[in-house]
């Protein structure tokens, strides 16, 4: 079998040739070149291949090469034309709308949403598995909606509309109102994402900070409300996360934490990338120990201000459970201190910060005693030239874990409830344990233990 070059095939040649190596699409083509009554082959590099260590070019060109007589042989039959556990030939016809519902969401779920458009237009059957939701996910808004608004109410008149799932409104060329609102809130969506170049001047607030749990809305700039909205929205909610990277303007931190040492229903606060010497250390230990989950991830924090946070987390009223930090000395706070704010939460987990020896010491031996400590992880990353993500290592990296004694060490792991060793296998430095160590976690699970859930992986060799 070969490639044909005659003119007749110029055409699928031609289109073979774009999807092949401009678009890198994987293609396989058989053809019956019926002047020279040849089977002809145009497959990119890979494909060819894999037939050709298949071994099943004769089945194939015999298959192609069958007479119309031959041909009418293989057709397929419904159930309707099948009798005596014989095929009847009479009726040769085969409807897809046969298939069971099962083979058909397997198939259509390879489609893109603009093929599905096209396939609810087949026939009742079609239609049913085609407009399940689990099929539209990737489904958003035309391009051309945003810039015609015409165009743009159109579409949320029609039924399309409907399959919307997640919808991302970006810049339009006309302004967005408030019945244009009204109209996302009527469908099913999950959630609606606005970034900061989005015109919302003609929106009302209210609309915007209208509290459905149906309908999650999350806008990328919130200074976009002013001072009087700002105060609003934030009362309002849940997870706040700020980005240095996107830029902050003098003071806005301040004034943003002002407002929540007010009023906080906050259950999240990331803070990615910030400097956060500017807010006095008594506000922002009041404000993080508001919230349920603090990240502090290479958030600029003064050894001062850390210290604040920790002795707000060992009292009473503090709501903190999980703690995330990075790029923190935290060696100036007391070991005493120290030991009993992590083994107070839920979980800990925390990559290059400074941690003294009798701090680990001391955390592990409050640890075995008794602890609300679920799971304690170390974060790896290496800050130069930037980072772009940390990977999170097992307990065993962690600095000074071979100080601690093998007994205190194994009582404190099986009072967590999941516990990670990788024992060498997450980067290039090897497992701090030691044997004895080990040997001890190892005997403890044997024994009276909370573990949920133990983990260990060794490099590869």
């Amino acid at each position: 079998m070969k490639m044909n070059n005659n003119s007749r095939y110029g055409g699928l040649h031609a289109e073979a040739k774009i999807l092949i190596e401009n678009h890198q699409t994987p293609l396989l083509c058989f053809y019956l070149d019926k002047e020279s009554n040849e089977v002809k082959l145009i497959a990119d590099t890979v494909s060819q291949r894999k037939v050709r260590e298949s071994g099943q070019f004769e089945k194939l060109e015999c298959l192609l090469k069958r007479t119309k007589k031959e041909k009418n042989k293989l057709a397929f039959y419904d159930d309707c034309s099948l009798g005596h556990g014989q095929c009847n030939p009479k009726d040769p016809m085969f409807s897809y709308d046969k298939l069971p519902t099962e083979i058909l969401r397997a198939i259509f779920k390879y489609l893109v949403p603009e093929d599905l458009k096209t396939l609810i237009l087949v026939s009742q059957t079609w239609k049913s598995v085609a407009d399940e939701p689990l099929l539209w996910t990737g489904f958003g808004l035309p391009t051309k909606c945003m810039k015609n608004q015409k165009l743009f109410e159109k579409f949320f008149e029609g039924s399309l509309s409907s399959k919307l799932q997640y919808l991302e409104l970006g810049k339009c060329d006309f302004l967005l109102e408030d019945h244009h609102f009204e109209m996302f809130m009527s469908l099913n969506i999950f959630s609606i994402k606005i970034t900061c170049d989005v015109d919302l001047s003609k929106v009302s607030n209210q609309l915007l900070l209208k509290n459905d749990a149906e309908v999650k809305i999350k806008i990328d700039d919130i200074t976009i409300f002013g001072i009087e909205g700002l105060e609003s929205i934030l009362h309002s909610l849940t997870v706040f996360s700020i980005n240095g990277f996107d830029g902050l303007r003098d003071g806005l931190l301040r004034q943003w934490m002002e407002i929540l040492d007010k009023s906080c229903k906050l259950k999240c606060l990331e803070l990615f990338y910030i400097d956060v010497t500017q807010i006095p250390k008594q506000m922002l230990a009041r404000v993080a120990n508001k919230i349920e989950r603090v990240n502090l991830i290479f958030a600029e924090c003064s050894p001062d201000q850390l210290k604040e946070v920790f002795k707000g987390m060992v009292k009473s009223d503090s709501k903190m459970k999980h703690l995330e930090l990075t790029d923190s000395n935290l060696s100036l706070i007391s070991p005493t201190l120290f030991a009993k704010a992590v083994n107070k939460l839920e979980s800990f987990l925390y990559g290059l910060c400074e941690l003294s020896e009798s701090q680990v010491l001391e955390m592990f031996r409050i640890m075995s005693l008794g602890t609300n400590l679920k799971n304690l992880r170390i974060y790896y990353g290496d800050k130069e030239n930037g980072i772009t993500s940390l990977e999170t290592m097992g307990m065993d990296k962690m600095e000074h874990i071979e100080l601690v004694e093998p007994e205190i060490l194994a009582k404190a792991v099986n009072n967590l409830e999941s516990l990670q060793l990788d024992l060498g296998a997450s980067t290039e430095e090897s497992s701090r344990l030691t044997l004895t160590q080990i040997l001890a976690i190892v005997k403890k699970l044997n024994s009276k233990t909370s573990l949920k859930c133990a983990s260990t992986r060794a490099r590869p060799t």
